[in-house]
């Protein structure tokens, strides 16, 4: 049984890996900060291979107590374990010289402080996992190109695609390893390319190239995006800490 902990599960990416993992048979652990049901999906809900996990990722100190959570809803030994760190955010979108502090801090808190300490917790409390497992830290272009106006996007995401490399070298030393790996997902249809085009020009310099994404059809829906991951995880042999890009796999 393939097991899978998707973080930010509630919208977007998150939401599409987790509709097609449980439609192909995956136990899911569902990690957010909040669930809407919906009537149409009592059938999903009340499914025996679905797990909730509410938690705020800001709160760091609490972190290590949310992995212990989520690891507790394990089914045995055998299962092959797939974390993927998706929730995140873009906000604060600003430039460097304007930003409010306490914006910038929980930004860094979501998207770098969280995945790190999970993916941390992770490997410690899985050591002796024999199994395959997985860790799928969500990147970006933004992790190695800088956009005027994203300096807490771009900073985040570079801090977790070097914390990921770290990882995936340090783990070809264990006895048990884990393939820590980043995936880019380009752009997709979600509520963040709302927020990326809300903002002006003054604080971001390429927002009409996003709108230009919308209006002429470019950006990938997360069902497409979600479909290209879980076959890439399907691979027996993936390089631990690559830098995986959607672009480079549908061509």
């Amino acid at each position: 049984m393939k097991t899978f902990i998707i973080t930010g599960a509630s919208k977007g990416l998150g939401a599409a890996l987790a509709e097609q993992c449980l439609e192909k048979g995956f136990r899911c652990i569902l990690v957010a900060r909040t669930f809407v049901s919906k009537s149409n999906d009592k059938e999903v809900e009340n499914n025996e291979n679905l797990t909730f996990v509410t938690a705020d990722l800001t709160e760091t100190n609490h972190l290590e107590r949310v992995m212990d959570d989520i690891i507790s809803h394990f089914n045995n030994d055998e299962d092959e374990l797939y974390f993927i760190n998706n929730a995140g955010m873009v906000e604060p979108i600003k430039r460097i010289g304007e930003l409010d502090p306490e914006a910038f801090v929980l930004h860094a808190k979501l998207n770098y402080l969280a995945p790190a300490i999970l993916m941390d917790t992770f490997l410690k409390r899985t050591k002796g996992h024999k199994n395959k497992k997985v860790v799928v830290n969500i990147s970006s272009g933004a992790a190695k190109n800088p956009y005027e106006g994203w300096g807490a996007y771009c900073s985040s995401k570079a801090g977790l695609e070097m914390y990921t490399r770290v990882a995936g070298a340090e783990q070809l030393r264990e006895e048990n390893p884990a393939y820590v790996i980043s995936f880019s997902p380009g752009v997709m249809d979600t509520n963040m390319q709302k927020v990326i085009r809300s903002a002006n020009e003054t604080d971001f310099a390429d927002s009409a190239k996003f709108h230009d994404y919308k209006e002429k059809g470019i950006l990938r829906t997360p069902d497409f995006v979600a479909n290209i991951l879980l076959e890439l995880l399907h691979e027996k042999e993936l390089d631990n800490g690559k830098f995986y890009d959607i672009k480079e796999l549908i061509t």
